[in-house]
């Protein structure tokens, strides 16, 4: 599955380099997902191509209305 932002890809990639011990967990949300997640899906998202990916991904009206 790739990731669907740039933002997305760059935060596994830091859970990705924390998985194979080459930094120390930044915060507290990556060391979860480092701990939780399996490497495979990990390198999945993170090996994404940032060409044509957007910085964020937008909300679409449904998610903004589910979260009113």
């Amino acid at each position: 599955m790739p990731a669907v932002s740039k933002k997305q890809q760059r935060f596994f990639g830091i859970v990705r380099a924390i998985q194979k011990g080459e930094m120390a967990p930044t915060t507290p949300e990556t060391a979860k997902a480092a701990a939780d997640m399996k490497k495979g899906d990990v390198k999945d998202f993170a090996s994404t191509k940032h060409k044509g990916l957007p910085d964020k991904k937008k909300k679409s009206l449904k998610e903004f209305l589910e979260n009113i």
